[in-house]
């Protein structure tokens, strides 16, 4: 009996013709086994050389995670003037056309003007030998075509801090040192004068004894976490590319992507007679809820009354720490939960209705919410005015901008309640709702119907119209026709109004709703490609990195407007120079990705051979392929957050308002990891990998629906979408291997 040859471990069984097969020679034949092989050996040859570095560390500022205790490169170098003997007269100079009698000898500074001799200030510690001492090095002109050197009473020798040519300051670790402000650096004497009012009305000290006293605070920095190392980085590269080729499936008889008959694993909760009477309760929503919203408002209490010291407040962590890292794992699981306990709209709504349970009529004008083509442009807008305010202003390091922002959202819930009818703010508005509503796609919780039928042949539509048991649906969505979490808040009214008892609350598999057809539109799909592009770009910001990059862009706009214009005409040296240069990097880091996806749709379009589908078509159907690499990034970028800065909880439960007390005696407890860096490093990267498998394995079933089973089209643009995903993948990983800012401040 012959060996049966080795085969690759493509899933599926061979088609009766394989003249047609696609796949043939990936299908275990000499070209699969050798691509995988020498893909293979190259890379473990790539890891074994591992001296390679993701980028250069030599003047630099980037390291990977071994490198970031190491400073001495970093620390800003001592200017000449210190070593200058005090005691000994100074040493010979080393430029050999500088006299050595008479003349002063020139500092060692390349850039010194040779035409014109410097003034010759008395140096008192350095004994005068006929030589007259060095002037001192900020008097020293510089050359016009080398940028300036910070000011030498900016870079500390002690500390290491670097200023950056736009006063930027870091530690020789890379942390950055956050802003004082002035009479906050122990420069000034004496206590405010309120304090001076209060001794004063003691009568027991003299307010004239603090006059010398000088006030002491302690900096505030955002210290670094470390990337994962490159040994790591390089092997889940190869791993990605070996996966990417190596996986591809044949769909089996009977599993034809274009069926709308979903067959995935699903329980329904409701069947339990305890879960079916809670939720059918109408006290179900508002119990969840009352604590969110007691904990909301004390937030933002919190944020307004409480200490506005970086790293002191409790306000910021809870909410940039906390819940919007937090809420990306929740909607994994839970789908768009946050959406049912939002206090955004519970808040307004409860006011109202004028109560927490009973259905009543809110009084609002009532007015249809404008049917535009395009629904979701305002969440869109919103949430990239969102995430600018939030990086050029740090809302996460100021706590009373993050207490505004959250009014704000409760300001703008209650207006649009009163304006419009149900919740425009849920389905249109909220970038929040919306982007948790593209990542329910992914949930594991969902509300559908039991069986077509019934809701086919119902006459009152009570899920959509509302009645006397519950509310109408506030998306107005009806659930005969509801197939995917996109605008479900899981608010549970549908429960309680239909008079069938047809809806049943699902724990699911994930990804169910996108692994088959599903509603599609171009808003939709901007939504999807905009959060990759954000979850990216929010990785990329908080990179030190990027303030090269800020820094060197800023630097030539400058420079530019001087050499073309004579001036900075646009402002990009000034005070909000810094706000512009990042807005301009922002908004390229938006439209060029969004540009490269479109040039990917029309490569898709020229290779498939199919010229009816259209270009536009491919945009929007492919757009929701990426929510899985976008949402596992965004998992893998948060893991970071969580297992490093979590623990600051520990010690702000004791102080929430900084106000100098120690509750639970954790005030002043150590700032540590809650895993070791090595279980966070493999854990990012699985989910990263999981992410590039998973948005694979969508793309290909969407490539049959979308050519409706040509295989030789769906083959050619799958590859081509396959490119841009490990593209994708690969950047992930990237972005992952720096060190990374932590989001919020310590002292």
């Amino acid at each position: 009996m012959s060996r049966r040859r080795l085969r690759l471990p493509v899933v599926g069984q061979p088609s009766e013709s394989d003249a047609d097969d696609p796949l043939r020679l990936l299908r275990g034949g000499m070209f699969a086994r050798r691509f995988a092989i020498g893909l293979g050996v190259l890379g473990l040859v790539w890891i074994a050389s591992s001296k390679v570095r993701a980028r250069g560390v030599a003047n630099e500022h980037i390291f990977v995670h071994t490198q970031l205790l190491s400073s001495a490169s970093l620390a800003p170098p001592k200017p000449v003037v210190e070593d200058i003997p005090t005691n000994t007269a100074p040493p010979k100079p080393v430029v050999e056309d500088i006299p050595t009698k008479t003349a002063p000898p020139k500092p060692l500074v390349e850039d010194i003007p040779t035409n014109t001799a410097p003034p010759k200030p008395v140096v008192e510690d350095i004994p005068n030998a006929g030589v007259p001492a060095m002037p001192p090095i900020e008097d020293l002109p510089t050359n016009d075509s080398a940028p300036a050197m910070p000011p030498i009473e900016e870079i500390s020798g002690d500390t290491g801090e670097s200023v950056d040519r736009f006063g930027r300051r870091r530690t020789k670790t890379g942390a950055l040192v956050l802003d004082e402000s002035a009479g906050e650096t122990g420069d000034e004497l004496g206590l405010p004068s309120e304090h001076l009012g209060a001794l004063d009305a003691g009568g027991f000290f003299d307010p004239g004894a603090f006059g010398d006293a000088k006030v002491v605070k302690r900096k505030a920095y955002v210290h670094l976490m470390p990337g994962i190392p490159n040994e790591v980085f390089f092997a889940s590269a190869v791993l990605i590319l070996l996966l990417s080729f190596g996986l591809f499936e044949r769909q089996k008889p009977g599993k034809d992507p274009r069926s709308r008959v979903r067959r995935y694993w699903k329980r329904d909760l409701m069947r339990s007679p305890f879960i079916s009477r809670l939720v059918k309760s109408r006290w179900f929503q508002p119990a969840i809820q009352l604590p969110v919203v007691i904990g909301f408002v004390a937030v933002i209490v919190i944020g307004l009354v409480g200490s506005q010291e970086p790293g002191r407040n409790l306000a910021p962590v809870l909410t940039w720490n906390v819940w919007w890292i937090g809420l990306i794992f929740m909607v994994l699981v839970f789908g768009n939960l946050w959406c049912m306990m939002c206090p955004w709209t519970a808040i307004p709504d409860w006011f109202m209705r004028r109560s927490f349970t009973a259905v009543r009529k809110v009084r609002s004008l009532g007015r249809k919410y404008p049917r535009f083509k395009l629904w979701m442009w305002p969440a869109i807008i919103l949430f990239a005015l969102v995430t600018w305010l939030e990086i050029v202003f740090d809302a996460a390091n100021r706590p009373w901008l993050t207490s505004v922002l959250a009014i704000f959202m409760v300001v703008l819930s209650w207006l649009l309640l009163l304006v419009y009818e149900r919740k425009a703010m849920c389905r249109y508005v909220c970038f929040v709702g919306r982007v948790s509503g593209q990542y329910a796609l992914m949930g594991m919780l969902e509300l559908r119907r039991r069986d077509n039928d019934t809701c086919r042949t119902c006459k009152t539509k009570d899920c959509f119209h509302g009645s006397e048991r519950g509310y109408p649906c506030p998306t107005h969505e009806f659930m005969g026709a509801m197939n995917e979490n996109q605008y479900c808040t899981l608010c549970t009214e549908c429960v309680k109004s239909c008079p069938e008892d047809n809806i049943s609350f699902n724990v699911r598999t994930s990804g169910a709703d996108v692994l088959y057809p599903h509603r599609s539109k171009i808003d939709e799909a901007y939504m999807a490609i905009l959060i990759f592009i954000v979850s990216a770009f929010h990785g990329a910001a908080m990179i030190p990195l990027w303030m090269e990059w800020e820094n060197a862009l800023r630097g030539a706009l400058i420079d530019g407007q001087v050499a073309v214009l004579g001036s900075d005409v646009l402002g990009f040296g000034g005070t909000y120079g810094g706000t512009m240069t990042f807005t301009v990097m922002m908004f390229g880091c938006i439209v060029v990705p969004g540009i490269l996806y479109w040039a990917l749709c029309r490569i898709m379009h020229a290779v498939s051979g199919r010229p009816d589908v259209t270009t536009r078509k491919l945009f929007i159907k492919f757009a929701y392929t990426l929510l899985p690499i976008a949402l596992f990034y965004h998992l893998a970028h948060n893991a970071v957050h969580v297992f490093w800065e979590w623990s600051k909880l520990r010690r702000l439960v004791s102080d929430p308002l900084g106000w100098g007390h120690d509750f639970f005696g954790t005030a002043r407890a150590p700032l540590t990891a809650l895993w070791s860096p090595e279980s966070i490093w493999y854990i990012q990267v699985g989910l990263v990998i999981i992410g590039h498998i998973y948005g694979i394995y969508v793309a290909q079933r969407e490539a049959v629906r979308v050519y409706k089973g040509d295989r030789r089209a769906a083959f050619r643009a799958h590859i081509v979408m396959m490119v841009g995903m490990i593209l994708m993948s690969l950047l992930s990983l990237w972005l992952l291997a720096q060190p990374m800012f932590m989001r919020t401040a310590d002292i």
